[in-house]
């Protein structure tokens, strides 16, 4: 079935058939595509980054792809491509404003790079791993295991903290409150060797332990163990581990006697 409007005439059954088929087709390499680079990830943890990063410009560039050849199957007329043009424009004045502006921020996102798939963000109130980078959303893993979906326009617009930069490790901090009497100097030395001797603390980056006094209805000493992890995604687990070692030292020693936190 042909439309009679020449403006329109390669608007075909077929050919909408072959647009569809298109758009088909660039989601099968999209999610296999997705596959592909999981597995490679999984084998090579070290390398796993550079699979991130590529990822959402192999999916953008093949969106786009397959956007050009359905354009190309279609061939519309300069007339319908300027009606295109002008219903777009019509659409995005009723209400596609926030569609393109997400698309738009995806792209910048991904050209400009201040977070990629793999590292370990704070966007807003929002805080964890990105897992994903799509035309219209960014979407990240918290530590509790919530997926959190972000249009990118607001990602791009929103104050962001970077905790790795395309690297496995980052820096973790752990912060155990002490009895306001402590000796320092030996909390100090305990938080180190707890640092030193966690299996997840990477041995290539330095290790700082402060201690400093605080109140909150009573007066504390506040000592943070600052340690990079080996591999960001076991942050938390590296903060109960630097943890359980220290105030089980602190408790073999008696320092911990007689306090309540």
């Amino acid at each position: 079935m042909r439309t009679s409007n020449p403006m329109f005439a390669n608007l075909t059954l077929f050919n909408l058939v072959l647009a569809a088929l298109a758009f088909f087709i660039a989601w099968i390499l999209i999610r296999y595509s997705t596959r592909l680079l999981a597995r490679l990830s999984a084998a090579y943890p070290r390398s796993r980054f550079l699979a991130k990063m590529v990822e959402p410009v192999i999916r953008i560039l093949i969106w786009f792809l397959a956007a050009i050849g359905v354009v190309g199957i279609l061939s519309p007329s300069q007339d319908a491509f300027m009606a295109g043009l002008g219903s777009a424009a019509i659409a995005i004045g009723l209400g596609a404003q926030d569609l393109i502006k997400n698309v738009i921020g995806g792209l910048v996102i991904v050209a400009v790079r201040p977070f990629q798939v793999g590292d370990r963000v704070k966007i807003g109130d929002a805080y964890g791993e990105i897992t994903q980078i799509g035309l219209q959303t960014t979407s990240l893993v918290t530590p509790n295991d919530t997926k959190v979906t972000i249009p990118n326009a607001t990602a791009l617009n929103s104050m962001s903290w970077n905790s790795n930069s395309g690297v496995p490790d980052c820096q973790v901090m752990t912060e155990i409150h002490l009895p306001p009497k402590i000796d320092p100097n030996e909390a100090v030395l305990i938080g180190e060797q707890a640092a030193i001797t966690s299996p997840y603390t990477y041995p290539a980056k330095p290790i700082l332990v402060v201690i400093g006094d605080r109140f909150d209805q009573a007066p504390y000493q506040a000592l943070q163990i600052r340690a990079y992890v080996y591999d960001h995604r076991y942050e938390p687990a590296m903060i109960g581990d630097v943890t359980r070692r220290a105030k089980l030292e602190f408790a073999q020693r008696g320092m911990l006697d007689g306090w309540v936190a």
